[in-house]
């Protein structure tokens, strides 16, 4: 009885609290941006910066919500002024499994 108790209140405990997951430089990726597993880091060579943003080229694999059962890459431009500040000098992008944009981090900033 005192074991299911003790479970209670761990399933308790983790309802109420909403957490993001994190990149492996420790911050917690915005909640707006994820389900647990939309974010992930991106190699500096999937970006090109253009003069009004930034494209980004995910190859399938290369991204959790890119499978490899899909067969061209996902493509998305990013302009200036959805990018955000990468608090660990990396590139992130957040997308869902139809490869539209969430979140994209770049370490030159943004908005």
């Amino acid at each position: 009885m005192r074991a299911l108790a003790s479970i209670a209140m761990l399933l308790a405990a983790g309802a109420t609290q909403t957490h993001a997951h994190r990149p492996p430089g420790g911050w917690d990726y915005p909640f707006e941006c994820c389900s647990e597993a939309d974010c992930a880091r991106i190699d500096p060579s999937e970006v090109r910066e253009t003069p009004s943003g930034f494209v980004v080229t995910i190859m399938p694999r290369r991204h959790p919500m890119w499978a490899s059962e899909r067969r061209q890459p996902a493509v998305l431009d990013i302009p200036y002024q959805k990018a955000r500040l990468s608090p660990d000098g990396f590139f992130h992008l957040c997308m869902n499994d139809a490869g539209e944009l969430l979140c994209f981090f770049s370490p030159g900033g943004g908005s």
